[in-house]
């Protein structure tokens, strides 16, 4: 079962749903679940400018084709976009994805935080009253 938040807090979803939403989520958090993504993530964020394929492949470590591979991944989600033309292709971080995934983590945190501080009232009660 999916939980996926909307109006009060996460509702269990079929996966049957056509929401637009949720399918950038879901590709997002598949995107950043791969280390090597998450890290190029971090790398960008971390940048005042928008570096060159070439540059971001020679700082990582890594060769350009998996560099193309990562970075595809991000494009899906809408983390990153490439701008230039040529030789010249440069990565630039789009946090507006991020600062999605980080509302819907937000919003599943408030909703399952009450649900336990209400498993919680409730075990104490059973505690103090075992008739109850």
């Amino acid at each position: 079962m999916v939980y996926s938040t909307g109006g009060d807090g996460p509702r269990a979803a079929t996966g049957t749903d056509a929401d637009p939403d949720a399918d950038r989520l879901d590709a997002v958090f598949a995107a950043l679940s791969h280390r090597s993504r998450r890290d190029l993530v971090v790398y960008l964020a971390a940048r005042a400018d928008s570096p060159r394929m070439s540059q971001v492949a020679a700082d990582r470590g890594v060769s350009p084709q998996l560099l193309n591979k990562h970075t595809a991944a991000l494009e899906k989600a809408g983390l990153v976009h490439r701008v230039g033309d040529g030789r010249e292709r440069r990565l630039v971080l789009d946090t507006v994805a991020l600062i999605e995934a980080q509302q819907w983590i937000g919003r599943a945190r408030e909703y399952w935080t009450a649900r336990l501080d209400a498993l919680d009232s409730y075990i104490t009660i059973l505690e103090d009253d075992p008739d109850a």
